[in-house]
Parts: structure tokens; sequence; C-alpha cells
């Protein structure tokens, strides 16, 4: 009797063993797959950041080059308020959305020096001069590292 139980509990454990090592398998190859779909999808949403930060960023480029000291190092007190009326309406919509956290906290620092009133009659101090020039240069600087990402990015994936 015993001779006719074992080739069958032989066939059956060995029948458990392999669907264990197949059922592995395809949680193994199911992770793998939910890994890429993830990083397809999170390569997508990147790629559709990055264009709209390189559709509208461009904007904020072109209204901070407005800001520059005329003769004597000083700002223009009205360029500085069209220039912050125009930072303003940039900011809403889209680039609400876009735009990185750093790249937003030095916008905001800019907006606040740029709101400040001349501590002149027509003219700034030399400390308000500094602090729209650096706020200036930190926000440019800020926006440039968001589409830098993108460069870093590629290279990191062409290695």
């Amino acid at each position: 009797m015993s001779d006719f139980f074992t080739p069958s509990i032989i066939a059956s454990i060995t029948a458990l063993c392999v669907s264990f090592i197949t059922l592995f398998q395809f949680f193994k190859n199911q992770r793998f797959q939910q890994k890429q779909f993830d990083k397809n999808l999170n390569r997508t949403l990147t790629n559709k950041l990055y264009d709209l930060r390189l559709e509208h960023y461009p904007a904020a480029y072109e209204i901070t080059d407005l800001i520059h000291k005329k003769k004597g190092g000083n700002y223009d007190v009205n360029q500085i308020k069209e220039v912050l009326e125009k930072l303003i309406e940039w900011k809403k919509g889209i680039v609400n959305l876009i735009i990185s956290v750093e790249s937003r906290d030095s916008y905001y620092v800019l907006r606040d020096v740029l709101m400040k009133n001349p501590a002149h009659q027509e003219s700034f101090s030399k400390e308000q001069i500094e602090k729209i020039f650096n706020a200036n240069k930190s926000f440019r600087k800020q926006l440039r590292r968001d589409l830098g990402f993108m460069y870093r990015e590629e290279r990191l994936r062409r290695k």
C-alpha cells in the first residue's frame, strides 16, 4: 500500500513546488511591471511639466529684464511698479501649478521687495537697491534651475 501512495505524494509535492515558484515569478513580474508603469507615468508628467514651464517661464525673464538700473545706479520707480504688476499678472493661472517651491519662494521675496515704497521721494535707498538686485537675481536663478533639472535628468538617463 505504501508503494501506491509514494509516487502520488512525490507528484503532489512537486506540483506544489512548481506552483509556488510560478506564483513567486508572477508576483515578481507584476511588481516589475508596476514599477515600469509608474516610471513611464512620472516621465510623461515630467515632460508635460517641462513643456508648460518652457512655455510660461520666458515671460518672467522678459518681465524681469525690465529691472535695470538707470544712470546714477538707481531704479526707475514707475518701471519697478510696472514690473511688479506684470509679475503678479504672470503668476496668475497655470504658473501657480507648475512653479517649483523654490521658485515660488524667490518670487514672493522679489514681489515683496518690489512692493516697498522708495525710501526717498523718487529713488530707492542703497539697501533697497541691493535687495531688489539680489531678489531679481535669485528669482531668475531659480527659474533657470527649474529648467536645468530637465537637462540633468537627461544626462543621468544617458549614463
